[in-house]
This record gives structure tokens, sequence and C-alpha cells, in this order.
């Protein structure tokens, strides 16, 4: 189940936002304090796991029966209490409701642009010639926080010189909303993978040290952290299976919005 859940959630939160799944054609199963749970309900969640490759299995329509039971619960308790229109929960929903729809958008993408065994095999392959480089005696786990120009980013470096804590501020601050999520956390990588200059700047600092000033990589300036260093030992491929593909996974959803931007008029208002 867990390859399916941003798609599951994606849809969960569509549903969410306009109160409750449809009861839809069929059967009633069940019902939740007189509202109805129909086999209608439970065939189109089958059928978003099953296009995904999954099976369909009296164990999965049990798992995602309970799962409408406890969906159909909470919406209606939530009505209930007002809860949708507390606070700022109304603008939660509709942003919940955008991000579902950015995940379906992105699976549509990856159904046209499958990253394949070849495409696995052909990263391995590139960085075993990469391991041999000198540069690459060394892997360095990075964390980033992304800003528009230099100016805030010396803005960036005065808050962590002051004692903000870099993961709170790459949370608050980051245009990279991936790394952001994650207190800026980028994961291992190679002098030889990075973009210039960072390739040619991380070498030279050492464990907890943060770059000194801003570095522009194309239109945005990065703000660099050197969380862990440690020898570069190639693993094997199955060892590099998952992680090559959680990389080509994020070049592939870059990719996809690079291409979109190309052909999107922006203007800025007055």
């Amino acid at each position: 189940m867990k390859r399916y859940t941003k798609l599951l959630l994606a849809v969960s939160a569509v549903c969410l936002v306009n109160a409750a799944l449809a009861q839809g054609p069929g059967s009633t199963l069940f019902t939740v304090n007189g509202s109805k749970i129909t086999s209608g309900q439970l065939d189109q969640w089958v059928s978003v796991v099953v296009s995904g490759g999954g099976k369909d299995t009296p164990e999965l329509r049990q798992a995602l029966l309970n799962e409408l039971i406890i969906q159909e619960a909470i919406t209606q308790d939530a009505k209930k209490t007002g809860l949708l229109t507390k606070g700022d929960n109304a603008f939660k929903l509709k942003l919940a409701e955008k991000n579902a729809v950015t995940e379906l958008w992105f699976a549509q993408y990856f159904t046209g642009h499958p990253i394949t065994e070849a495409d696995i095999r052909a990263e391995y392959d590139k960085q075993v010639t990469m391991s041999k480089d000198p540069k690459n005696a060394k892997e360095y786990q990075l964390s980033q926080i992304v800003v528009a120009n230099e100016s805030d980013g010396n803005q960036m470096l005065a808050q962590l010189k002051s004692g903000t804590s870099f993961a709170a501020l790459a949370k608050e601050k980051s245009l990279d909303k991936a790394s952001a999520a994650n207190g800026g956390l980028l994961g291992w990588a190679l002098p030889t993978q990075l973009a210039p200059p960072l390739n040619d700047l991380v070498p030279t600092l050492s464990k907890g040290d943060v770059a000194s000033k801003p570095i522009q990589v194309g239109n945005v300036w990065h703000i660099i952290k050197v969380d862990d260093t440690k020898p570069f030992v190639m693993p094997s491929f199955d060892q590099s299976r998952d992680n090559i593909t959680k990389g080509l996974v994020q070049q592939r959803r870059q990719d996809a919005i690079k291409q979109l931007m190309q052909n999107v008029k922006i203007a800025k208002g007055n």
C-alpha cells in the first residue's frame, strides 16, 4: 500500500474539500450514522490502486472499506463541530486540494515518462564512473535554503549567525519546497553530482559548516550546510536501486516543472 499512499491521500484531500465522497451507485455495504457506504465507492478506490499497479484482493478491499468507514465518521464529526470553517481551516482545505491536483498532475506526467530499469542501470553506471574521480573520496550530507536573490541570502546567513535553526529557517523561507519540508535536507551527494560552483565549494567545508556566502546556481541563490561527511564506498546496484530511483523521481519532477513553465506567461500585477 505504501507506493499508492500519495495518490490515495490526493484523492482523500479532494474528497474532504467536497465534504464527503459521493455515495455513487451500487449496493449499500454499511451505514455510518445513517449515511451509506456503497459498493460503488469501494470500487472507485480499488480502481485507483489497480491503476497504479496494485492487485484487487479481498485484503485490499477490506482495508479500503475500513478507511471509507473511518473517513465518513471523521467527515460527519468535522461537519457537526464546524471544524472545516474554524480558524484558517478553510484555507488549509483549499491548499490540500491544490496539493492533491499537483500530485495527480505528476502521476499523469510519470505515465508518459516512466522510470525504467534501463534508466536506473544507466544512472548507476554513471555513478560508478564518477566514484573513480578523486573529488569523490568523500560524500556529503547536505541541507540548503534556496532564496530569490543574494540580498535575501545574506539575510538568511545573518539569522543563522544569530542562532536561528537552519531547519526552521529552511522550512519557513526556502523556495525549494521539496527540501524545505525536510528542514532543507537534500541527502547524500558526491561533489561531482552537484552543479557548479557547488561542486568545488562543498569539498572545502567540514561537518557542521555553513557556506560563508550565498551561492548562485541558475536564477536562485543557495545557502549550503554540510550536515555530515563520510568516506565514499560505491554500493552495489541492488543497494543503490532505491536511492537512485528516488533521485530520478525528483529529477523528473523538476524536468516536468521546467517544461511546464516554459509555456506559462507570468506577469507582475499592478
